[in-house]
C-alpha cells in the first residue's frame, strides 16, 4: 500500500463510520475482526428472549468480548445513556458470560472524543473488577486495525481507492459530471464572484485543518488548477458561481452546527460524491472540486485582514 491510497483509504473508513450505526456499525465491526481474526473471532446476535448476553462479538483466543455503541453522526451524544449501557452491557457480560469472558471493550464510533464520564467509568470498572481487563476501541483503534488489513481485505470492506497515476491524470469529464450535478435544478441567479487569484497561505492552519484532510488539500491542489481552468473556459461564465453559491451555503450550514473541520469536509465530499462505493476515478474529482473551491475561498473561513484589505 502506497502512502496515498492510505490517505484514500483512511477517507473511505471515516466515511464508513460516519454512516453506519445500530446494527450495521456492529456488522461493520465483526467484517472488520473476521478479516483480522478468521474463525477466532465469533460475532454474536441477539436470539429471543435470551437477548446477546452482553456480547456482539467474541474473541475466542484472548477472552475478549465487545460491545458495540454506533451513534447516528447527525444526533447528539447523551453521556447518561452511553454510561448506562456501558454499566448494563458489562453487568450482563460479567454475569451471563462468568466462564469465558476475561476482558471487556466498549466499540464506539464517536469521532469527536468520548465523555469523560465514559472514561471515569472504564477506569472504575478495572479498579472494581480485577479479574477483568477493560478498554475502548474507537476511531483511532479502527483506523490501525482496518489499515493493517492486506489490501484485498481492504477493497472489500471499503472499496477501490485512486493509484498515485490515476490522481496525476485526472478526467476532466468527472469534474464536469460532478459540477452538473451539484447545480441541478437550481435556478437563483448566483452572487457575485470575488474569488482571489491565490489561495491564503494560512488558511489550514486557520481552519485547524490537519491530518489526511490536509494532505488531501494540499495533494490535490495540481488538479484544483485543472478545474478552475475548466470553470474559467466553459461556455457557461455563470457555471463556477453557481458551484460556489452552493457549497458556500452548504459550508455556512455546517459550520453553524459547530462541527470540527474534517468532519465538515467529510461532509462536503459525500455531498459531491453520493452515498456507497465510489469508483477511484470520481474520488480524484471530488477531491479536486474540494479543493478548488477551498483555494477559491468558497467553503471555509479566509484570513480577516486579507479580507479586509
Amino acid at each position: 500500500m502506497t502512502s496515498h491510497q492510505r490517505m484514500q483509504w483512511q477517507t473511505s473508513l471515516e466515511l464508513r463510520l460516519r454512516r453506519v450505526h445500530g446494527d450495521s456499525f456492529q456488522e461493520f465491526f465483526a467484517d472488520v475482526m473476521e478479516r483480522l481474526h478468521g474463525t477466532d473471532f465469533l460475532p454474536a446476535r441477539a436470539m429471543g428472549s435470551l437477548g446477546d448476553k452482553g456480547c456482539d462479538g467474541y474473541l475466542r483466543g484472548s477472552g475478549q468480548v465487545f460491545q458495540c455503541y454506533g451513534k447516528r453522526h447527525d444526533t447528539p451524544l447523551n453521556t447518561t445513556t452511553v454510561v448506562n449501557k456501558i454499566k448494563d452491557d458489562y453487568a450482563t457480560a460479567a454475569s451471563k458470560l462468568p466462564a469465558i469472558m476475561k476482558e471487556w471493550h466498549f466499540v464506539h464510533n464517536l469521532f469527536d472524543g468520548i465523555p469523560v464520564d465514559v472514561i471515569e467509568l472504564i477506569e472504575a470498572l478495572g479498579r472494581q473488577h480485577s479479574d477483568h481487563r477493560f478498554g475502548l476501541i474507537g476511531p483511532a483503534s479502527f483506523s490501525d486495525r482496518v489499515l493493517g488489513l492486506p489490501e484485498n481485505d481492504l477493497v472489500f470492506l471499503l472499496g477501490p481507492v485512486a493509484s498515485s497515476e490515476e490522481s496525476m491524470n485526472m478526467r476532466v469529464e468527472e469534474v464536469a459530471t460532478l459540477m452538473a450535478g451539484v447545480i441541478k435544478g437550481m435556478d437563483e441567479t448566483p452572487f457575485a464572484d470575488a474569488r482571489p487569484n491565490q489561495p491564503p497561505v494560512n488558511k489550514l492552519e486557520l481552519n485547524r485543518i490537519e491530518g489526511h484532510w490536509r494532505r488531501i488539500l494540499i495533494g490535490a491542489g495540481g488538479n484544483a488548477s485543472v478545474v478552475a481552468s475548466y470553470v474559467d473556459q466553459h461556455p457557461d461564465p455563470e457555471l463556477g458561481k453557481r458551484v460556489a453559491k452552493v457549497f458556500s451555503r452548504r459550508y455556512a450550514e455546517l459550520d453553524t452546527e459547530n462541527l470540527p473541520p474534517y468532519a465538515i469536509l467529510t461532509t462536503l465530499y459525500e455531498d459531491i460524491t453520493g452515498i456507497g462505493s465510489v469508483p477511484p476515478e470520481r474520488q480524484v474529482a471530488a477531491q479536486a472540486l474540494l479543493a478548488y473551491l477551498f483555494e477559491a475561498c468558497d467553503i471555509f473561513k479566509d484570513d480577516p485582514s486579507k479580507a479586509a484589505a
